[in-house]
C-alpha cells in the first residue's frame, strides 16, 4: 500500500493520516491440453512433484519456467476454482458463486490437525459483503467448519472472518490433504469504510474483487497461522504462495482483468467462461468492467498492460509509460520479473488509498488519472504511485512477509526503491527532490508534532493511522537510505538482489533482510538495525521541522 501524498503539516497531533494503499501475461504456449479441471477430490493421488501439471506454470516466462518449476513444484498448495460472477443490478448486489477444490500442502514443518480459511469479505468494513460456505469436505468426508470472528470480543453474527476446519487425521510436514467446498460471495456496493478493493463501483461500472473466495490463512515464518483481525491501518491480506487454476463465467460484455494468464474461453449465449492459470502467486484477484480500454507494451518479455475507463485515456497512457520504465529498472536492480504479464487497472480507491498491489495486477486510484504530468514536465504523484506498486512485485509478491507484524520490510523498502527509480530514470537531482517531499518532510513534521515511533512493531500497535503511515512510508525508507550510505551502493543493491532470489515465494522476516545486507557488506549491522528500525531515536539523525 501507499498513502496519499500529504502536505507539510499533515501529521499534526490528534489528526489522522489517510493512507494511500500501495498494496501487495501472455504466456508462451505449452504442448499440453488445458481441459476443464477435475475436482481435486478425484485426483488426490497426484501428490508428488512429477504430478504437477506443467501447464500451471504457463504464465512464467520461458527462460525462467524450468527453474521456477523445479523450485516449487510439489511444494505448494493448489487451488482449483469454478465460479460464476453475477454483476447484480440497481436493486441486487453482485455475487460470485462457486466451488473450490484445494490440495493443501503442509509447509509448516510440523503436524497440523486443522486448517484455517480467511473469509475476508465478512469483515465489518465491507458492510453487506459476505462469504457463505457450504458442502465442506475433507478427503471426501463432510466436515462442518467452525466459524469464528477474527475479533474474539465481537458478537455480531455474520462477521466471522475465520473458518477453522478440523482434519480427520493430522497432516504431517510435507503431507497433503484434499479439501472441497462451495461458497457464495456477496460484493458490497461502494462500502464507505473500506479502501475500495472489494466493492461494486457503480459510477465507473467496475467490480473490484480482492479476496473474493475462501483463502487459506497465511502461515508465518514460524509455521503459525495469522488469525488477527483485519488490519485497521494496513494491508488486510496475508497469504502464502500457491498455484491457481480458476474458471470464471461472467456476462460476455464484461472485461475481466485478473492474476495469471487466460488459457481458454468459451461463449455460451450472453455468458463467457474464461479459464486462467497463474504460476506460483500469493492470491488471485479480479477486476471486471463494462468499458475498459487498454494499451500494452512489452518489457524484457513481459507484456505490461494499462486498463482504464475511456475518460482516463491520458492517465492510462501515462500509467503504461511509468510501469514500463519501472519494470525495466527493477528487473536490472533486483533480478528479472518472472511472469509474462503485468496489469495496471484504473479502480476507484477510497479512504486514502492511492494504489494497491496484488500479484501480477496493480490497482491504481482513479483520482490520479485526471492530470498526468506531461512527458517533459517534473514527475508527479501518479508516477510515484505506479513505481511503488511495480516495486511491490518483488517485495511483497515474490518475497512475501507478514504485513500484520513486519510491514516495513515490504512497504518501507518499496517506498525507498521508488526513490531509487526516480534517481535512475531522471538523475540524482530528481531522486533527491522526490526523497525530500515524500520522505524527509513528512518525517520531520511528524517528529515536531506526534513524535517518533519504533518502526518494527505490529501494524495495529501504532497509536494512529498517521503514526503508522509516516513511520512505515517515510522513516523506514530513510533508514534504508542511511543503510545504503553506510555500506555503499555495490553491497546495498547486491543484498536486495540476493534477498529477492533467496526468499522468492517464501515468507521473509526482518532478520532475513538484515542478513542479506550483512552478507553483501561483510559487516555486522546489529547496532545500525536497532537504531533505525527497533528504537525511536530519529532525532539523532534528522532535526524536527
Amino acid at each position: 500500500m501507499i498513502p496519499e501524498r500529504t502536505s507539510r503539516h499533515a501529521f499534526r497531533s490528534g489528526g489522522a493520516l489517510l493512507l494511500l494503499l500501495l498494496m501487495v501475461w501472455t504466456a508462451s504456449p505449452l504442448p499440453v491440453s488445458l481441459a476443464a479441471p477435475p475436482p481435486v477430490s478425484s485426483t488426490v493421488a497426484e501428490r508428488g512433484p512429477g504430478d504437477v501439471d506443467p501447464a500451471l506454470y504457463a504464465p512464467i516466462l520461458p527462460d525462467q519456467r524450468e527453474e521456477v518449476y523445479t523450485r516449487t513444484a510439489g511444494k505448494l498448495s493448489r487451488y482449483r476454482i469454478e465460479a460464476a460472477l453475477d454483476p447484480g443490478g440497481e436493486d441486487q448486489l453482485a455475487t460470485v458463486t462457486g466451488t473450490e477444490n484445494l490440495l493443501f500442502y503442509n509447509a509448516t514443518g510440523g503436524d497440523l490437525s486443522a486448517v484455517f480459511f480467511r473469509l475476508y469479505a465478512n469483515g465489518p468494513e465491507y458492510g453487506e459483503g459476505a462469504i457463505v460456505l457450504r458442502d465442506v469436505e475433507v478427503e471426501g468426508r463432510r466436515v462442518p467448519p467452525e466459524l469464528e470472528p477474527d475479533d474474539p470480543t465481537s458478537r455480531t453474527r455474520g462477521d466471522e472472518t475465520i473458518a477453522r476446519l478440523p482434519l480427520p487425521a493430522p497432516v504431517p510436514a510435507g503431507g497433503t490433504v484434499a479439501i472441497s467446498l462451495g461458497f457464495t460471495t456477496t460484493v458490497p456496493t461502494q462500502p464507505r469504510q473500506s479502501y475500495g478493493i472489494f466493492s461494486r463501483q457503480d459510477d465507473a461500472g467496475t467490480l473490484a474483487l480482492a479476496h473474493w473466495y475462501p483463502i487459506l490463512a497465511g502461515f508465518d515464518a514460524n509455521g503459525e497461522p495469522e488469525l488477527r483481525p483485519l488490519s485497521r491501518f494496513g494491508d488486510p491480506i496475508f497469504s502464502n504462495t500457491a498455484l491457481y487454476d480458476v474458471a470464471i463465467s461472467a456476462p460476455s460484455d464484461l472485461i475481466l482483468v485478473t492474476t495469471g494468464s487466460e488459457t481458454e474461453e468459451k461463449e455460451d449465449g450472453a455468458t463467457m467462461r474464461r479459464r486462467y492459470v497463474t504460476g506460483p502467486v500469493r492470491d488471485f484477484t479480479i477486476v471486471a468492467d463494462d468499458d475498459y480500454v487498454s494499451v500494452s507494451q512489452v518489457v524484457d518479455g513481459t507484456t505490461v498492460t494499462s486498463y482504464y475507463n475511456p475518460e482516463n485515456a491520458a492517465g492510462g497512457a501515462a500509467v503504461l509509460r511509468y510501469a514500463a520504465q519501472s519494470l525495466a529498472i527493477f528487473n536490472d536492480l533486483f533480478g528479472p520479473y518472472p511472469y509474462a504479464e503485468l496489469d495496471l487497472v484504473d479502480v476507484a480507491l477510497r479512504n486514502g488509498a492511492a494504489g494497491v498491489e496484488f500479484p501480477q495486477i496493480l490497482y491504481i486510484g482513479d483520482d490520479y488519472y485526471d492530470n498526468p504530468a506531461a512527458e517533459d514536465a517534473r514527475p508527479g504523484f501518479l508516477e510515484y504511485v505506479v513505481a511503488h506498486e511495480v516495486g511491490h512485485q518483488w517485495y511483497y509478491a515474490l518475497v512475501g512477509n507478514n504485513q500484520y507484524v513486519d510491514a516495513f520490510i515490504d512497504e518501507g523498502l518499496t517506498n525507498y526503491v521508488t526513490i531509487v527509480y526516480f534517481e535512475r530514470q531522471y538523475g540524482a537531482k530528481e531522486g533527491a527532490f522526490q526523497r525530500d517531499i515524500n520522505l524527509l518532510e513528512p518525517y520531520r513534521d511528524a517528529l515536531a508534532t506526534i513524535g517518533d515511533e519504533v518502526i518494527h512493531q505490529p501494524t495495529d500497535d501504532f497509536p494512529s493511522a498517521g503514526a503508522y503511515g509516516v513511520m512505515t512510508y517515510a522513516k523506514a525508507p530513510l533508514g534504508f537510505e542511511a543503510l545504503r550510505a553506510e555500506i555503499g551502493d555495490e553491497a546495498f543493491f547486491a543484498a536486495l538482489r540476493d534477498y529477492a532470489d533467496r526468499m522468492q515465494f517464501e515468507v521473509a522476516v526482518p532478520a532475513d533482510l538484515r542478513a542479506a545486507f550483512e552478507r553483501a557488506s561483510g559487516r555486522n549491522l546489529t547496532e545500525f538495525w536497532r537504531h533505525w528500525f527497533e528504537a525511536a531515536e530519529g532525532e539523532q539523525d534528522i532535526q524536527p521541522a
